[in-house]
This record gives C-alpha cells, sequence and structure tokens, in this order.
C-alpha cells in the first residue's frame, strides 16, 4: 500500500490519495510509512498533497528520525516559502531546534538555494544566522556555573574538581564568549588537592559580591573524612588575590550565599535545600537545617536562592547529572517556607527527542541591567549517546509569566540556536587556560612564545607528580599537533587525550639510554596496554592526533609523510564511558614528560572544530 500511495503523491493525485483515505485503505501504515510520504511531499515541493497528508496523519507530524530532524528540518532544505510557513504556523515546529547534531531548520534554511523560507523565518525569529549564538556558551569541561553581573560585565564561576589552578573565574560582556581572568583556588598543597582522584576536589561553585568583596564557595570532595567540607575565600578584586581559604564542616554539596533584604547572609546547600546562617567574615552562625526537600525530591542539589516582589524563589537542579537532570523552582512568601512548587516544572530539562544539547539543569537566574532575565545553567551534548566534551555551560533567556513563576526558553528546553541577548563582543585573541591534575604547572614547564619545555614526572595513571598540562576540548573534531624533542629526556614525552587517571591515551617519542621509539599506550580502567610500538631514528619527532567523535588517529611524519601508528575508539574519555570512580569532569587534550630530565614541545596547535552534520 504505501507504494501506490507514494506514486500518487509524486503524480500529485490528491484527489485519489483523499478518497483512499476517506475508504480507510491508509490507516494501517506505519509511522515511518506516513513521514515518508510527508517527505515525499516536501520534496515535490507540493504543499496541497502535504497539507492532506499532514491532516490525516497529524500523529507523526511531531516526531523526529533517528538523527533528531523534523518535517521543518527537511521542508527548510527545499527553501520553500510556504511550505515552511505552512509547518510553522500550523504544526507549531520550532525553526531553533537543533536535530542530534545541533543543525537547526533555520540553519538549512540560510543554505538552501531558494532564499525565500530563510526570509520568512530571518523576520519570525528576529536576527541574522550569522549573529545568533549557539549553545553550549562556555564549550567543553565548564560545569555547574554560577554568574554575577557587575554593571554590564558578567562573571563565571565552574567546576575544577582535581584540576589545577582551580576553580577558573571568567569575564565576559555579552555572556557568550568568555575569558578566564583568575582562579580562586591557587595554593595547591593548602588547598587539598594532592590526593583526590579525578572526579573529587572542588565542586559547584558560586560567585556573589557583599560588602565590597568578591566571594566564591564550593564543597571540596575528598577520599577520607571529612568526606566533605564547605570552602569560602573572598577578594577586592575578581582578578586576586584571594583570601586563604575557610572550610567549614557541613556535609552537603553545591553551597550558594543568599543576602536577605535586611542584609542578613545564608548558605544554602543539600540535602534537599538546607540553609544556615554566615557571619561577614564566613563563618558559620547556628546550626543548618533543610527547609525544602525539592519539587521533585529526586536528588535535590545546586540550590540558589532569588528575592523577588515579595517572593522567596529556590531553583533547584533535580534528578541527578545524568540525562535526567533537570531545573526545577519552588517560592515562598517566608525565607524559611513553606515552599510551593512551580505547576510546570521543570522549567528547564529534556523536552524533545534526540536532542543535541542535554542533561540540563543546575541554572543560576540572573537579571541584565535592562530588567531582562537570563538563566546560566549546565548541560552536555552528546556523541553515540555519550557525553563527549563533559559538562558545559549554556545560555538561554528567562522570562516571567503574570502570576510570577519563570520560564527558561518558554519551557522549550535547552536550545541550539537563539537571538543574541546582548550585543555581541568580537571573540578576543584565544588565551588558554592551561590546567593540570593535582599538580601545579608553574612549577614543571617553562614557556617560550608557543614552545613550551616540560620537566618529567610520574605517569599518566599515578596521584602525584603527574607533569601533565591540558586544555578542554571543546569539539568533538579536532587536530592536535606538536614537535617533541626528547634529547634531554630519559623516559617518554608526547601528546595525551585524558579524562581522569583511569582513562587515557598517549601517543609518546620514548628515549631509553642510546634507543628511541614512538609509542601508543591507553588506559581504559585498571590497567595500561601498549598499543603499538615503532623503532625511531631521531631525537625529535613530530606527532599529531586526528579526531571525529570517538575516533582518534594517531600518527608521526616520516619523511614528509603521515604515518598511522594507531587507530582508537574512545568511549572511556566520556563521563559515561566507564564505571569506575565519579566521572564528573570532561575530556581534556594536552603534553606530558615522563621519567626524569626535560621534553621539548615545539611548533604545537589545536585546531578544534564541530562535527559535520550526520
Amino acid at each position: 500500500m504505501i507504494n501506490k500511495a507514494k506514486e500518487l503523491v509524486l503524480q500529485g493525485d490528491i484527489d485519489t490519495l483523499r478518497a483512499m483515505f476517506n475508504r480507510g485503505e491508509l490507516f494501517p501504515l506505519t509511522k515511518a510509512e506516513k513521514v515518508e510520504l510527508m517527505h515525499t511531499a516536501v520534496d515535490k515541493q507540493d504543499l496541497s498533497t502535504l497539507k492532506l497528508l499532514c491532516s490525516r496523519c497529524h500523529g507523526t507530524v511531531i516526531g523526529t528520525d533517528d538523527a533528531g530532524r523534523d518535517l521543518l528540518h527537511f521542508a527548510c532544505e527545499t527553501g520553500h516559502r510556504d511550505m515552511v510557513q505552512y509547518v510553522v504556523e500550523v504544526l507549531g515546529l520550532d525553526p531553533l531546534r537543533g536535530d542530534s547534531s545541533g543543525i537547526t531548520p533555520y540553519d538549512l534554511a540560510s543554505q538552501a538555494k531558494d532564499q525565500g523560507a530563510y526570509a520568512y523565518l530571518k523576520e519570525l525569529v528576529g536576527f541574522d544566522i550569522k549573529d545568533g549564538y549557539r549553545n553550549p556558551v562556555a564549550r567543553g569541561f565548564h560545569p555547574d556555573p554560577s554568574v554575577l553581573r557587575m554593571g554590564e560585565d558578567y562573571y563565571m564561576v565552574n567546576s575544577s574538581f582535581a584540576y589545577f589552578p582551580g576553580l577558573p573565574i571568567s569575564h565576559s560582556r555579552d555572556l557568550v564568549h568568555w575569558q578566564v581572568i583568575s582562579h580562586a583556588v591557587n595554593d595547591l598543597e593548602a588547598y587539598g588537592l594532592l590526593d583526590v582522584p579525578g572526579g573529587m576536589g572542588y565542586w559547584a561553585p558560586d560567585i556573589s559580591f557583599f560588602k565590597g568583596r568578591f566571594w566564591v564557595m564550593a564543597t571540596l570532595r575528598r577520599p577520607t573524612a571529612h568526606f566533605r567540607l564547605q570552602m569560602i575565600t573572598s577578594a577586592e578584586k575578581l582578578e586576586g588575590p584571594w583570601s586563604a581559604l575557610k572550610f567549614l564542616p557541613i556535609d552537603g554539596i553545591d553551597p550558594s550565599l543568599f543576602t536577605d533584604v535586611d542584609g542578613r547572609r545564608y548558605m544554602l546547600t543539600n540535602p534537599g535545600v538546607t540553609m544556615v546562617e554566615i557571619s561577614d567574615e564566613g563563618d558559620m552562625l547556628g546550626t543548618p537545617e533543610m527547609i525544602y526537600a525539592g519539587a521533585m525530591r529526586i536528588t535535590t542539589e545546586g540550590p540558589h536562592m532569588l528575592y523577588k516582589d515579595g517572593w522567596y524563589y529556590l531553583f533547584m537542579a533535580e534528578g541527578g547529572t545524568g540525562y535526567g537532570h533537570m531545573e526545577t523552582v519552588a517560592r515562598s512568601r517566608h525565607l524559611k517556607g513553606p515552599f510551593t512548587a512551580c505547576p510546570f516544572n521543570p522549567i528547564l530539562g529534556k523536552r524533545q527527542e534526540h536532542p543535541y544539547v542535554q542533561r540540563s539543569g543546575h541554572g543560576k537566574p540572573m537579571q541584565l541591567a535592562d530588567g531582562r532575565w537570563v538563566m546560566i545553567y549546565l548541560c552536555g551534548r552528546q556523541e553515540e549517546g555519550l557525553t563527549m566534551m563533559g559538562r558545559e555551560t549554556a545560555l538561554d533567556p528567562m522570562t516571567w509569566t503574570a502570576d510570577g513563576w519563570p520560564m527558561v526558553n518558554d519551557l522549550k528546553g535547552p536550545s541550539c540556536l537563539q537571538k543574541p541577548i546582548l550585543p555581541m563582543e568580537k571573540a578576543a585573541d584565544e588565551k588558554i587556560d592551561w590546567v593540570s591534575p593535582r599538580a601545579n604547572p608553574g612549577t614543571f614547564t617553562k614557556w617560550v612564545g608557543e614552545d613550551v619545555a616540560i620537566t618529567a614526572g610520574a605517569g599518566l595513571g599515578e596521584y602525584h607528580e603527574v607533569h601533565h598540562i591540558a586544555r578542554r576540548q571543546e569539539e568533538r573534531c579536532f587536530t592536535q599537533t606538536a614537535e617533541v624533542d626528547a634529547e634531554n629526556l630519559e623516559g617518554k614525552a608526547g601528546l595525551t587525550g585524558y579524562y581522569d587517571e583511569n582513562s587515557w591515551y598517549l601517543l609518546a617519542l620514548v628515549h631509553e639510554g642510546e634507543a628511541f621509539r614512538l609509542e601508543v599506550t591507553q588506559r581504559n580502567g585498571l590497567e595500561e596496554q601498549l598499543v603499538a610500538a615503532l623503532p625511531w631514528h631521531d631525537t625529535k619527532a613530530q606527532l599529531r592526533v586526528q579526531a571525529a567523535g570517538m575516533r582518534r588517529t594517531l600518527q608521526v611524519k616520516e619523511q614528509d609523510q603521515w604515518r598511522t601508528l594507531a587507530e582508537l575508539i574512545t568511549p572511556y574519555l566520556t563521563d559515561e564511558g566507564l564505571k569506575m570512580g565519579k566521572r564528573f569532569t570532561g575530556a581534556v587534550l594536552g603534553m606530558a614528560a615522563i621519567g626524569s630530565g626535560t621534553a621539548v614541545f615545539r611548533n604545537r596547535s589545536e585546531r578544534m572544530w564541530e562535527a559535520e552534520a550526520k
């Protein structure tokens, strides 16, 4: 029956097709077959037939295919204005909804030969495609954001876990382009990072301003008692210096500070939403008490309190940090409740099939200078069902209903493409935030321009003296290159892909005595594995790693040709890819030297880009 119906669509025989529907002959068609018919009408740019099919197959028009594309994606590829207008205005499909690669219908309309649909959508969404911004705005390993506005300047702090320097503080003027300006944790030994596994360390910070000082709070998670402490530090300037850390013996996670209308200050943490008063100096006053269990009562964490129009609002992350992550809200007329949950919770979370931006929650609302509101929140991008870059930071507009409830992105879920919220600044020259697991990179690196000498230390699977500098992997595809000079090294040095001490690979030049060789090693769990080895003839080697999704191609340049040493598939560099420890960080790529002596990395580069649409 599908073949006959498809032939009628191709012929444009709408009367016979309608008669078959009226007689019930096409009711047995599957959802996939009905979608096939609609796509055939779209390809033929036959709006009349499409209208008939949508009216008779209306239950399928809002579905997506395996790539996350809906009917509007396919309509926009044609550029046919009337067809796109019908799908938007009658079927209600969103031109800014991304597929599983983040490609929106608006993107496809902008690329179509017929620009009629693009002109219509441009007027509808209110911005040119080149002027929009895309989520996440802080790409790669930027979990648990907290934001602060000072005039027209915006500041953000993110979790850093076992990486040092810790708790990066970034600045922006447009909420899209962020540049790290300081770190609140900058004394490795004093700040308790020497013995912590990769997923522990400093969790979920909060940034605020109180009585002339900037304040940062975070949880220090350790493998020994006390397992969780709440850290607080302050500074007169965000660039530092930051005061010596103070640790409060409160068992919970994700602390934040709230200043009430009377000037008294409170710390919020979990379980549920737990509150305790804090002195001007950052000391605890009284005993913590839980004031609310959560709107969904599912792993309530990440609380932030806001006072607005006579209401105390609690914004909470719930559902865990995986694919059930969401943001909820409740409010009360009184500081400690009782609180009433928002009737349309969650205000942010998964709202569509095959979303590109997922795991959205742990948000903090912020009012702009002109009175509008935004939500900065945690998210993750998927690749083959896994979160490759770890948890990242996203931005969406937030509005308020007439009866005083907040809505993020009109309850559509996290956006892929969005209208600019503030005038977009030109992206600054890249300034890489180089970090190291449980080590101070300033003690074992020496930079000369873009080249760096690294004093060798322990292996990547160790906890102490690992001399490895890394930057966040920001996109699913990248090319990383460097010339490694091991003349003054006894050991190995090379390019790394790293998640934590149990999840990494190393493409290295090895120098042992008078001999040299190339090696590829990886660790995907408890054991380190030798993947490939090749005798080498020189103290130097030009190395390259090319990445496309989970695949890594590891190469050496030999006689002006790139020779592949290994092809790796690396799900172990994702949050879900290994069931060991706490998987809360994200993939990084970098350089390491192991053994004794010094290795020099010259002519290095890291070029990253978004994957092509699937």
